[in-house]
């Protein structure tokens, strides 16, 4: 909505003379671009159903582009464009995953959203809140491979669902290390007080080719990763995306700048996700089981991760 910001926000708007136009901008822009978004739901597809394609295991890197995606990938497979089915994680999952009994699945997660699924949805739910780096705010690509493989040797029977975080903020690389040295970011060093990394944006604390540089060295990082759970797991994988990111983009020529996902539009960019298909000579033999118990945090933890992510604030 345009007019859901807190006094906060607005404080600090009227106080920053470059958040004032930025907002200015965005409550001009927001008829356009809800239009826009509804024209683009209305000509795409309503998108992939994940859990009724053939694999062993179902890679998410949260946030992919399929641009940035196809031009980085170094990992042989088949690749293809495919629309997902929401524009945001929690669509996502309610698409492909809510009132189902996935049984012959697990699902190994960094995201904190998966707190809010039944737990008989999947066979079991391995979140790994437990793993978080507090330094960072986010869950480590290589903390989910380990878990990963983990995971395989506990269900060697079972689907297994791999969500890593990244390319999703906060960055990891060297310019994500620069940035955090440079701006007081939220989730970066325990700073619960700082500014999420698309405020500083606004504020032109950080440019836009300095957020796309970050996000292109996080999604690099996380493929060395995925290639190294790939030579440790068996089975067929796909390699995909629950949703996009929208880095700086502008539905039209004189709207304002797009950040993330949370704006509640529907563009491609956010839409359009990778579909890299890892063929494997060893497939698994798969079977259902009832499901079991899974781990739960306390809400305060869920919550403080989602900010550190940017999906509260």
């Amino acid at each position: 909505m345009p007019f859901d910001r807190s006094f906060e926000d607005l404080k600090r708007a009227v106080q920053n003379p470059i958040l004032f136009l930025y907002e200015a901008q965005r409550v001009a822009s927001y008829p356009f671009n809800k239009l826009y978004s509804y024209s683009y739901n209305r000509r795409s597809d309503d998108g992939l159903d994940v859990m009724a394609q053939d694999w062993d295991n179902l890679i998410i890197l949260d946030a992919c582009r399929y641009d940035y995606f196809a031009s980085q990938n170094w990992i042989d497979g088949d690749l293809r464009q495919v629309t997902s089915r929401g524009k945001r994680s929690w669509e996502f999952m309610q698409a492909n995953f809510v009132d189902r009994e996935l049984h012959d699945t697990v699902y190994v997660t960094a995201n904190p959203h998966t707190s809010k699924l039944d737990d008989g949805t999947f066979h079991a739910i391995e979140p790994l809140l437990d793993r978080w780096d507090d330094d960072i705010g986010t869950v480590r690509p290589e903390q989910v491979v380990e878990a990963a493989v983990d995971a395989l040797d506990t269900y060697p029977d079972k689907r297994l669902i791999i969500h890593f975080m990244q390319p999703h903020r906060p960055y990891l690389g060297p310019t994500a290390d620069e940035l955090r040295e440079r701006v007081d970011l939220v989730g970066f060093d325990n700073a619960p007080d700082g500014i999420q990394i698309w405020g500083a944006a606004k504020q032109r604390d950080v440019t836009v080719s300095e957020i796309r540089q970050a996000y292109s060295e996080s999604l690099e990082m996380v493929l060395q990763s995925v290639e190294e759970l790939l030579e440790k797991i068996d089975g067929k994988s796909i390699l995909t995306s629950d949703h996009g990111e929208m880095l700086g983009e502008r539905i039209f020529p004189f709207g304002k700048r797009l950040w993330g996902h949370s704006e509640g539009f529907s563009t491609p960019k956010l839409r359009n996700v990778p579909w890299l298909v890892v063929e494997s000579d060893q497939r698994r033999n798969i079977t259902r089981a009832k499901p079991v118990t899974n781990t739960q945090y306390e809400d305060d933890i869920v919550q403080d991760r989602l900010q550190s992510l940017g999906y509260t604030t």
